[in-house]
């Protein structure tokens, strides 16, 4: 099972509770297509390896608010 898998089938377990993991796509893939894929998948942010430090404090910040 891939990461789009896994994070459908959170997606989906999620309803059953009334809420939103935040879940955070860490890949050395930097295409549109790979980016649209792992959105489309249910994920919410996608970042790019190497990850700098403040993108991943960034995203962080913004799912905490």
């Amino acid at each position: 099972m891939n990461g789009y898998e896994v994070t459908r089938q959170i997606r989906q377990e999620e309803k059953n509770y009334d809420l939103h993991i935040p879940i955070i796509t860490l890949t050395a893939h930097a295409t549109f297509e790979e980016e649209n894929k792992s959105i489309l998948s249910g994920m919410d942010f996608h970042l790019i390896k190497p990850i700098q430090d403040r993108d991943l404090i960034h995203t962080i910040i913004t799912i905490c608010q």
